[in-house]
């Protein structure tokens, strides 16, 4: 099913998927997440959260890489609003986010430009028991760069330096893309780097 989704056969995966569910037994978690995933992919935010919404009447796969797979949907597809809702709806459950949750949460904040309220939750990932890696970093900074906040950037590296933090791909492309269309922002670039390689 994964690969018809792949492929864009959208029609035949979710005519295999109905197959799936009047058989025996039952769709299991992975089966579950690839639905969920392709929905996604495609755009298909509402057939995803009917699916959401029957798993969770049903108290299935109520756990945190199912809550990640459609918190990151829903963000990728401009659905902001409940996918806050649902991460913060996450303990009242008895589901506790892991990093990656949090990074997800981040990034479909900073896609959006609410670097503020992205900041918070990175300020409160310690709390929940989980630490910060270099995936959560980079989406901090892709979101200061992409609204060409730089002097917000530089103060965020200094509160970082030392934690381990690199630029990866995807940063280096945006910061590269920046300097392009300002090249004035080389003027601070030589201490980025300089922190970056520490």
């Amino acid at each position: 099913m994964q690969g018809l989704f792949e492929v864009g056969g959208v029609g035949d995966a979710k005519k295999f998927f109905a197959e799936m569910l009047s058989a025996r037994p039952i769709p299991d978690f992975y089966t579950h997440g690839i639905v969920l995933n392709g929905y996604f992919k495609y755009g298909l935010v509402e057939e995803a959260l009917l699916l959401v919404s029957k798993l969770e009447r049903k108290r299935e796969n109520t756990d945190i890489i199912f809550s990640n797979i459609v918190i990151g949907g829903l963000c990728k597809n401009g659905k902001l609003d409940k996918a806050r809702a649902i991460f913060e709806n996450l303990p009242l459950i008895g589901v506790l986010p892991n990093v990656r949750t949090f990074t997800i949460m981040i990034n479909g904040l900073c896609l959006e430009g609410f670097l503020d309220e992205a900041n918070n939750i990175l300020r409160n990932v310690e709390d929940n028991g989980c630490f910060p890696n270099n995936v959560t970093y980079n989406v901090v900074v892709q979101g200061y760069l992409k609204c060409n906040k730089i002097c917000e950037m530089a103060t965020f590296m200094k509160e970082i330096a030392g934690k381990g933090f690199s630029f990866d791909a995807t940063t280096t492309k945006l910061l590269i893309n920046v300097i392009g269309e300002n090249p004035s922002v080389l003027d601070i670039i030589p201490e980025l780097h300089l922190r970056n390689k520490k």
